[in-house]
């Protein structure tokens, strides 16, 4: 267990930050990382207790927030919770805690704005470069229609059976036949299906995709070998990336560039904070955990 400044951190929050970073890594390195857990555990640790600090400081800063702030948040609030059927029972049990919830959030917004001198705006500059940093979120991918002709390898036939029956439909194609009745009378889709529609390249090391979009409009593929089975596409449509103008996405790249602003300056604030605060690790009795 964590305990910030006196404070003992939910062991809780601590796992579903470690899940939410360990997910995260998994997901763009397209692996598992279980011998990182170590690491990724550490960083839940500190961004978990910088978030207390941050908070910390907010209420230190911001002991009391006047009521007749609260107040119209909260019935905002309660508005809302009515509109999606809560009872008035429900809500009033609940009051005590969406008006601390709400006073959190109030802290939180004056401690930004607090830090960031009242300046809570980004400039043409500071969009143009986030938009540059990030340029590949705005780049739409290529995409490819295809038709598509599949057999399937069984304890029936043998491997070599198979390519050759695929390698012949090929020729078949090549000399002028009809993929799409080719493939109507050949596929072993269990659906049938022949088009498969606009597929992103996602996975380029893929090899249907990486076939897929090696090729040109109109083209026949060879022969595909790809989860147990044998497959030919025949190209049907091709659309290239492209990158999304700045001008189309302003608001959302304004929007994206201040939150980061925000949180820079956060991490800035947790950053100096740490070397006055006391950080420690504990165990179930609260003794002091050494390492």
């Amino acid at each position: 267990m964590l305990r910030v400044n006196g404070e003992l951190v939910d062991p809780d929050l601590v796992e579903e930050t470690f899940s939410r970073i360990k997910a995260e890594a998994e997901q763009r390195l397209q692996i598992s990382c279980c011998e990182r857990d170590p690491e990724f555990y550490a960083q839940a640790e500190e961004e978990v207790g910088d978030s207390i600090l941050i908070a910390q400081e907010a209420e230190k800063r911001f002991e009391e927030i006047p009521e007749e702030e609260i107040k119209p948040q909260l019935k905002e609030m309660i508005d809302t919770y009515r509109s999606h059927g809560a009872s008035w029972e429900m809500l009033e049990a609940q009051r005590d805690m969406m008006r601390h919830e709400i006073a959190a959030s109030m802290r939180m917004d004056k401690l930004i704005s607090d830090i960031l001198g009242g300046d809570e705006t980004v400039s043409e500059e500071e969009v143009e470069a986030f938009y540059q940093e990030f340029l590949e979120d705005y780049r739409t991918p290529a995409e490819a229609s295809s038709l598509h002709l599949m057999k399937t390898l069984n304890e029936n036939t043998t491997p070599g059976e198979v390519f050759n029956l695929m390698c012949r439909l090929r020729e078949e194609a090549l000399d002028g036949g009809d993929f799409e009745e080719i493939a109507k009378r050949e596929t072993e889709k269990s659906t049938g299906e022949l088009d498969l529609g606009w597929i992103s390249l996602d996975r380029p090391t893929n090899p249907f995709e990486a076939t897929l979009f090696s090729m040109r409009e109109g083209e026949v593929s060879p022969v595909i070998v790809y989860e147990h089975a044998l497959h030919l596409i025949k190209v049907t449509g091709r659309k290239e990336e492209h990158l999304v103008p700045k001008e189309e996405i302003h608001d959302e790249l304004s929007q994206r560039a201040l939150a980061r602003k925000k949180r820079l300056a956060l991490q800035a604030l947790a950053k100096d904070l740490r070397k006055t605060a006391v950080i420690e690790k504990i165990d179930n009795e609260g003794d002091e955990v050494s390492g």
